[in-house]
């Protein structure tokens, strides 16, 4: 019969806790018969040991029950869950930086839907507005290069953005499933939930040599893979 178990390293010589003394021999796990690791959460390992260990609250080596076992491993996974909801955006500003950045600072941001408009319709009626006519003039061109230029750069824009926002979203869509999805009803069962926020995904292939390919893969709720997703969507 086994026990859980909830403890922080001690002291490799004293024993001595490392959250009450900063350890001077090295940091190791209580030497505590059939101590096995499973999770960890801050400075605390979680796991079980022989149900004849006796554990000590003062020197942080707690036996805890299934109940709070499992409490703290959903604790972990809310954490993961409220920190992976900020880099997915995070992770998208910095796309949109990369990708849109030039366009969607100047030309896009100023005037781009208006101009789009304009160009559209003279492409379809052959009728330019001032804009297009002042614009081509200056820039020495005619008003029919002008415009299917700015109807391509901007439809390249709405494409890329729109790539981005919906790559950003399955990961918020997903994060967001998370919780809903966690089994507690036995610690076992918890741990398999916490190991499955962690799965890995596909999403293409680079080759490394003659016939030779290795995959390339992302978390599947992870969103630091965003740009990866992107570039190989």
């Amino acid at each position: 019969m086994s026990k859980n178990i909830k403890w922080i390293k001690v002291d490799s010589v004293t024993g001595v806790s490392e959250a009450t003394t900063k350890p001077t021999n090295g940091a190791v796990h209580p030497n505590l018969s059939g101590l096995t690791q499973q999770f960890d959460w801050g400075q605390y390992f979680y796991g079980t040991a022989d149900d004849s260990v006796s554990t000590d609250d003062s020197n942080h080596i707690h036996e805890i029950t299934d109940a709070e076992y499992i409490t703290d491993i959903t604790g972990k996974i809310d954490e993961f869950v409220r920190t992976w909801k900020v880099v997915a955006y995070e992770q998208e500003i910095d796309l949109r930086k990369k990708e849109l950045g030039t366009y969607a600072d100047s030309v896009y941001a100023s005037a781009s839907g208006y101009k789009y408009d304009a160009a559209t319709a003279f492409i379809s009626s052959a009728t330019p507005n001032a804009g297009l006519t002042t614009e081509a003039f200056y820039r020495g061109t005619t008003v029919g290069t002008l415009a299917n230029k700015i109807k391509t750069n901007h439809e390249t824009y709405i494409t890329k953005e729109s790539k981005i926002a919906g790559l950003r979203g399955l990961y918020s869509d997903r994060i967001d499933g998370i919780m809903a999805g966690i089994d507690t009803s036995t610690v076992a069962k918890a741990l398999e939930s916490y190991v499955g926020i962690h799965t890995e995904e596909k999403i293409g292939e680079i080759t490394i040599g003659i016939g030779v390919t290795e995959d390339i893969n992302v978390g599947y709720y992870n969103p630091s893979g965003l740009s990866d997703r992107y570039e190989y969507s």
